[in-house]
């Protein structure tokens, strides 16, 4: 995965019907990471999100809008969804995630705990 600031990636998980993609901004320092999605007066499009590339929960404090949360593992494996979170609130980290995908509140399809993203470089 690219590594430096914030850079657009995609990410890619095969789905029946054909891949849900979507297109990310990937957030992996500091300060790209803290602002995240804060600061935007509208959720991202339905198809895009920002990835974090970080360990620890989030949080929505500051923000506008609902948001889906998706906390991955290392491997871009979901551990963990929380849907339509309200702004001002803290959504704790399971125990080996890596990453959290942030996004629109309900543009993700259901079921996806223990499914698999892939980013467009690795996607099979």
């Amino acid at each position: 995965m690219s590594r430096g600031g914030t850079v657009p990636t995609c990410l890619f998980m095969p789905e029946p019907g054909g891949p849900l993609r979507i297109r990310v901004d990937v957030a992996d320092r500091f300060m790209s990471r803290l602002i995240g999605l804060l600061g935007r007066s509208h959720p991202p499009v339905t198809d895009g999100g920002l990835l974090l590339i970080a360990r620890g929960g989030v949080h929505t404090l500051g923000m506008r809008f609902a948001i889906d949360v998706v906390q991955l593992d290392r491997e871009l494996t979901v551990l963990k969804v929380s849907s339509r979170v309200p702004p001002g609130r803290w959504v704790p980290a399971p125990r080996g995630t890596r990453a959290t995908l942030e996004m629109a509140a309900q543009s993700l399809p259901p079921n996806l705990i223990g499914q698999r993203f892939y980013c467009n470089k690795d996607y099979p």
